[in-house]
């Protein structure tokens, strides 16, 4: 009995949970090792004493109450029996009780064994990750990103987010149990474990750029981010469609530009070149008798020169530098005046249509650079119409508001007029509409055209502030969309058609010009030009030494002639120091350089006298002598 009783007392000791043994009052008989070193108490605070006072007494009573004296009496053991207690010794533990009844002598009142397990650190770790799982859930849930769980075998889908769903089209218990490829996503995944290895390495593999087709049929572009899980391979889809949309315009917009900028810098140079040749053509053409055989070929030298000086104009426009003159229109007015221009243009076996609202709409431009862009649409679309079709512009109000500018990708917040421009002609393929505003780009054969036109009116809609769209198929005829912010308040002011009358250039008095220009040969040709109707010319090469000429002949200089772009000294600071000279100094620019350079980026005040290149001899004469005569 003696070695029973030992045997049993060594596992009591050794048993890792805390065990009580209590009489039927609650009150300890004994207490094993693990219970003394678990809550820190020693045996003679406990031996003895009621359950219910152990730990400074703050025992949950009324739980601990209904597991001893309500639950345990009915049954002979209870099992996994939550409590809290507050001990003195440890502070506040989570436990797990196991009880039961023991009879050790008949008639004789049952004990009751209570085994006490410290669960406090195991039900944190369970709360931590109770709140990381509902953490997670609510992450996956409601991402914006698609996120696709995948199986790490075969990578077949285990779960889909609603974002996913939403993007995909395809519901979630439509997608277990399918690879990425059987919903639209252009990911290869046959051979998934080369995949798993691939993401074992790096961590995470991106995929950019990725097509995808929903269930609907929609094609979307997608950013897929790759991770691995602890079970599962994650899948993250963002749909970037709109971005690559943006990111085209962006590239579009700079490719226009850029080409911009180099097509205002060729004109400059151009317009010098022409400058010398209009000069001397006019001053052999001037020299001839009317029946010189040779004349002829001068006329059509001059000719072929003013060519080519709508040529540089139509540069300019395209680069957006060439303003014009803008006044407030009524854009109804101009397409009703249009109308039957544009009927001789598009030909007889064309029906052409126009819509126009009942009431203006108002919008400041230069009304002779907008007929420019009818009469260019015009032609593209009779060439797109051999066998005939039909024409049609309407026009009317609109509104950019937060919602039109987010789906189109540009725009400012305002009323717009809509010029939309049609056609049912043959239409273009893609990569021919990405390339119509290029200039020199066009489909006709050699020698058919110079593949300006479409340049200019994007040149032209952008220098009003405006925005131009072009939809088209091939087959399916095109549909050109142009929007000009409307002017507020309505003024409209009729615009009358300009000619200019050629009259009769009165001769220089004698006066002496000092010309300014550093390219040599327009120097030479406007110093002829001038002299040949009677003005004295003295010159220089730069600004530097056009100040020494003028201040060394200042009583006898009445005019001072400066190209604006010179070395040494441009024209406004050699203007400026003639003028600390001189206030009342009459001074006049010419440039081939553009409006926007001359005027926005401050090298010319508004109003100056100025005169732009190509310059004929007659529009200089003009210049000079109503510069002289004010």
């Amino acid at each position: 009995m003696l070695i029973q009783e030992h045997y049993f007392r060594n596992i009591f000791n050794t048993v890792r949970e805390g065990i009580l043994v209590l009489d039927q009052n609650m009150r300890v008989l004994s207490a094993n090792r693990s219970f003394f070193n678990i809550f820190k108490v020693d045996s003679a605070s406990t031996v003895g004493s009621l359950l219910y006072d152990l730990g400074n007494g703050q025992w949950d009573i009324p739980h601990l109450r209904m597991l001893l004296e309500d639950v345990l009496p009915k049954s002979d053991s209870v099992d996994d029996y939550e409590i809290e207690h507050n001990f003195e010794s440890i502070g506040r533990k989570t436990m797990l009780l196991n009880a039961c009844k023991i009879i050790e002598k008949e008639n004789t009142p049952p004990i009751i064994l209570l085994a006490i397990e410290d669960i406090t650190e195991r039900k944190r770790l369970e709360y931590l990750l109770e709140e990381s799982e509902e953490r997670y859930r609510r992450i996956f849930e409601t991402a914006s990103d698609g996120i696709v769980l995948l199986e790490k075998l075969e990578g077949t889908i285990t779960q889909a987010n609603p974002a996913a769903e939403k993007m995909l089209g395809y519901p979630v218990n439509e997608c277990i149990g399918k690879k990425l490829q059987d919903i639209g996503v252009a990911i290869d995944t046959s051979d998934f474990p080369a995949i798993m290895r691939v993401l074992d390495r790096s961590g995470i593999i991106n995929y950019a750029g990725v097509p995808v087709e929903t269930k609907s049929g929609q094609h979307i572009y997608t950013e897929i981010y790759m991770v691995d899980r602890a079970r599962t391979a994650q899948c993250n889809i963002r749909d970037i469609t709109e971005r690559k949309k943006l990111e085209e315009q962006l590239r579009q917009s700079q490719k226009m530009e850029a080409i911009g900028q180099l097509a205002s810098g060729v004109a400059h140079d151009f317009n010098n070149i022409l400058t010398t040749i209009m000069g001397y053509g006019s001053l052999a053409l001037s020299g001839m008798a009317k029946d010189d055989p040779q004349r002829v070929n001068i006329e059509h030298m001059l000719e072929g020169s003013e060519k080519a000086a709508y040529l540089t104009n139509d540069l300019l426009l395209f680069s957006r530098k060439q303003t014009g003159e803008r006044n407030c229109v009524d854009l109804n007015e101009i397409m009703k005046k249009m109308a039957t221009f544009l009927r001789r243009i598009i030909g007889e076996d064309i029906l052409c249509k126009t819509v126009l609202p009942p009431e203006p709409i108002p919008v400041l431009a230069d009304a002779h650079h907008l007929e420019q862009v009818m009469m260019n649409l015009a032609t593209n679309a009779k060439d797109a119409m051999p066998g005939g079709g039909i024409f049609s512009v309407t026009t009317e109000p609109i509104m950019f508001d937060k919602e039109f500018i987010t789906t189109h990708g540009y725009g400012q917040p305002g009323k717009y007029a809509l010029i939309t421009v049609s056609d049912t002609g043959k239409g273009m393929d893609e990569t021919t509409r990405q390339r119509i505003f290029e200039p020199f780009f066009t489909t006709k054969e050699m020698g058919q055209g110079t593949g300006l036109g479409m340049a200019v009116v994007y040149g032209i809609v952008k220098g009003h502030d405006g925005y131009i769209n072009v939809y088209s198929e091939p087959g399916l005829g095109t549909t050109f969309r142009i929007y000009l912010p409307i002017y507020l308040p309505i003024t409209t002011v009729e615009g009358e058609e300009m000619s200019e009358t050629i009259h009769p250039i009165s001769l220089g008095k004698g006066e002496t010009i000092l010309i300014a220009e550093d390219d040599p040969q327009v120097r030479e040709v406007v110093r002829l030009c001038l002299e040949d109707y009677g003005y004295i010319i003295i010159d220089a090469e730069n600004g530097e030494e056009a100040v020494k000429q003028y201040r060394d002949n200042m009583e006898m200089i009445s005019l001072v002639l400066l190209d604006v772009i010179m070395p040494i000294k441009n024209g406004r600071e050699t203007c400026n120091e003639i003028k600390s000279l001189n206030p009342d100094a009459k001074v006049m620019f010419m440039s081939g350089y553009t409006d926007d350079i001359i005027t926005t980026k401050g090298m010319l005040d508004a109003g100056t006298e100025f005169v732009s290149k190509p310059v004929t001899p007659y529009r200089l004469l003009r210049k000079v002598r109503e510069v002289l005569d004010r």
